[in-house]
């Protein structure tokens, strides 16, 4: 029996610090970062195949694509980064199936993109019998988006779904990724505090960050307060998380939410106001939009004994809240072989 290889990898919500790893930002001011991984995954599976050739199948996408030659490759396409992550794994023209799907789409704010890029990597670097660091895993990651396919954006998403977990991540010319390690009770309160929620609409970051670089590139004065106390609010969440102050962090959320959509206008509109209003007025103590913003998932924090008010209030919404709970384990590589698992 041949030898089936898979990979998960998880995606993340942020808290606070988000733009602040956005290139030149760190390198040239510093930045952080505070986030967590969620049950919600990138899956690729490498097998063989009876067919001639590299398959790329993306089952979100219902997309199949043949590549005869990877000396002719032409990295560009919804497939983009699948074909930069083979060229960059130094894989030959093998008869195989490389296998993609997400627990959520590309432009829902929880780093799905990132997500695959990592679970990619992963998965190859399994097949391939090679030997990566956590580290190694996601600096592959930020150079096959950010500098061979050219996707605009920052770099806690590889960080977050390669380490899994909560993490505290600073942002120089290099990247430290340091794990919050939270009190079992601490945990189970967050999560009953928290609401995820859908708003139905995805949105293409590129073109918000792209003006965001260009803001703080010459040296926009308005731009770089904002993300200096998008900055600092990171120190004080990390304080608040290891100590179980929700109502601060719901607070902290809420004064971050202000600056953040100060930036630029495009980070909100009419729809995410309107929902941020109706469960701000329900009872909860803050909020944000994930990712870049301009639509995507939204991220609440609230007193426990209010959120069935405020999930009845969502409810009446076009939104949907997402049930999730927290992933704590990263990339996790495995294969199957006669039937049997090995890590």
């Amino acid at each position: 029996m041949e030898k089936i290889f898979r990979s998960r990898a998880p995606l993340r919500i942020s808290f606070a610090g988000g733009g602040t790893d956005v290139p030149p930002y760190p390198e040239l001011y510093g930045g952080a970062v505070i986030s967590t991984t969620i049950d919600r995954y990138a899956y690729v599976t490498i097998k063989k195949n009876l067919k001639k050739g590299i398959r790329v199948i993306s089952q979100d996408y219902n997309l199949l694509e043949k590549l005869k030659s990877i000396s002719d490759l032409k990295i560009d396409g919804k497939m983009g980064i699948v074909k930069a992550a083979i060229v960059h794994a130094g894989l030959k023209n093998e008869d195989i199936d490389i296998i993609i799907h997400a627990d959520s789409s590309p432009g829902s704010g929880l780093g799905s993109s990132s997500a695959v890029s990592v679970s990619l990597i992963g998965c190859m670097a399994k097949y391939l019998n090679e030997n990566l660091s956590t580290y190694d895993i996601a600096e592959r990651a930020i150079k096959l988006e950010r500098e061979i396919v050219g996707i605009k954006g920052g770099y806690q998403d590889q960080y977050a779904s390669a380490f899994g977990g909560f993490n505290f991540m600073e942002f120089k010319k290099t990247v430290t990724v340091n794990p919050l390690r939270l009190r079992s009770e601490i945990l189970h309160e967050l999560l009953a505090s928290l609401i995820l929620v859908d708003t139905g609409k995805t949105r293409l970051s590129g073109n918000i960050l792209k003006k965001q670089i260009q803001q703080y590139e010459r040296k926009d004065v308005s731009t770089l307060e904002h993300l200096e106390v998008i900055k600092s609010l990171v120190h004080d969440v990390k304080e608040y998380l290891l100590k179980g102050k929700m109502t601060e962090i719901g607070h902290m959320l809420d004064l971050y939410w202000k600056h953040k959509k100060s930036i630029d206008k495009s980070i909100s509109n009419p729809k995410i106001d309107k929902i941020y209003d109706k469960v701000k007025k329900a009872g909860a103590l803050g909020g944000k939009i994930l990712g870049a913003g301009g639509g995507g998932h939204m991220l609440f924090v609230c007193d426990p004994d209010k959120r069935h008010q405020i999930t009845h209030v969502i409810d009446n919404t076009d939104a949907t809240i997402v049930k999730f709970n927290f992933d704590k384990s990263g990339l996790q590589t495995w294969v199957l072989h006669d039937k049997k698992v090995v890590y």
